[in-house]
């Protein structure tokens, strides 16, 4: 495409538009024919000017196609932070573990405060707490700055004011949280029971989760100290899905060596999986403006029995060779893997690699 000349002279200055050759990145290509039969003297300032502005038009282009120019990424500095902990409520005589989680704080220094009072200057305590409610606050000191983190605890002897709540987790998956008068609150020492299946215990902020569940109704209770403080009915719908969890691959490998990686899919849904496919695309980056000659293509087709929550591993094993067509199949590889079920894509992932 011709984008300007120098009026006068036929074929003076050509510039052809980027990807004009079959190689990436911005093009530019120049040709003067017969300036030999003209003197560049000849020509009057305004064309001199006018040829100058092409020309740093011209290396501009090459500069921004190499990046030379390319913005800097700035990179924050991680922020400090301090943890103490969900608000907790205990049974009278129970032990309390109070631990502080920092990060980014060097040399940190702690100050432990309960209503009011300096309880300890360790990173973890262990302290009993009287009947009734208690403010727990830490102070950290480092670098001349102090950060502060808050907890409320509540010491009971009825299992008054306790309950239970459930939600959705997941397709497949119920959560509980325990709450007390109201308020999320961990409540150690409450079990819960989905079904005939063994109860679980609730983590230190009074949540847990079932295990994958089939579709379908299901029943479930809880009990603190042996008294029951909930229970209901849920509904788990009918669906059938499946992810691709992950792909396991090293991050570079040499011509010539072995290949040992994975996929692995997980069955998301309430339903037992049958069968699945996989589509994989591999394309050599570096030489990727030669079109299908750098991609390959795989399918594969899995008969499988994945019930929910249930994975499946799908290995790799292979030999890279060391030429292909006599040349060394090194690059850095794309590698998009497609999961698909009745025919349909349902997930896909990305992941990259390096052939030296």
């Amino acid at each position: 495409m011709c984008l300007g000349g120098v009026a006068g002279y036929p074929m003076g200055l050509w510039i052809l538009r980027p990807g004009f050759e079959s190689r990436p990145g911005p093009v530019v290509f120049i040709r003067a024919l017969h300036m030999s039969k003209y003197n560049i003297s000849r020509i009057t300032k305004p064309k001199k000017q006018y040829i100058f502005i092409l020309l740093a038009a011209i290396i501009l282009v090459f500069v921004l196609g190499s990046g030379i120019f390319k913005p800097q990424e700035i990179t924050e500095k991680p922020k400090p932070s301090v943890s103490i902990g969900c608000d907790r409520v205990l049974w009278k005589d129970t032990e309390e573990v109070l631990e502080a989680t920092v990060k980014n704080i060097d040399n940190p220094t702690f100050e432990w405060i309960s209503d009011g009072t300096n309880i300890g200057n360790a990173r973890k305590l262990l302290k009993k707490f009287e009947i009734g409610g208690h403010s727990i606050i830490l102070n950290v000191t480092f670098n001349s700055q102090t950060l502060a983190a808050n907890k409320s605890i509540m010491v009971i002897d009825s299992v008054d004011g306790i309950t239970l709540r459930e939600y959705a987790a997941s397709k497949n998956q119920r959560g509980f949280q325990t709450m007390f008068k109201g308020k999320n609150t961990g409540v150690k020492g409450v079990m819960v029971y989905v079904d005939s299946f063994p109860p679980s215990e609730v983590n230190a902020c009074g949540a847990v989760l079932t295990k994958a569940l089939f579709s379908g109704n299901h029943t479930w209770k809880a009990e603190y100290r042996g008294a029951r403080i909930a229970s209901g009915t849920f509904i788990i719908k009918e669906i059938s899905e499946l992810k691709i969890e992950r792909i396991e691959i090293a991050p570079s490998y040499f011509a010539g060596s072995d290949v040992k990686a994975k996929i692995v899919v997980m069955n998301t849904g309430s339903v037992t999986i049958k069968g699945f496919e996989t589509e994989t695309i591999a394309v050599n980056n570096d030489y990727a403006w030669m079109g299908d000659k750098a991609k390959r293509e795989y399918s594969n087709q899995y008969n499988a029995d994945i019930k929910p929550g249930a994975s499946y591993d799908i290995p790799i094993q292979m030999t890279i060779p060391e030429k292909v067509s006599g040349i060394r199949p090194s690059g850095k590889y794309t590698i998009t893997v497609n999961l698909l079920l009745q025919r349909k894509t349902v997930d896909t992932k990305i992941v990259t690699t390096q052939v030296k």
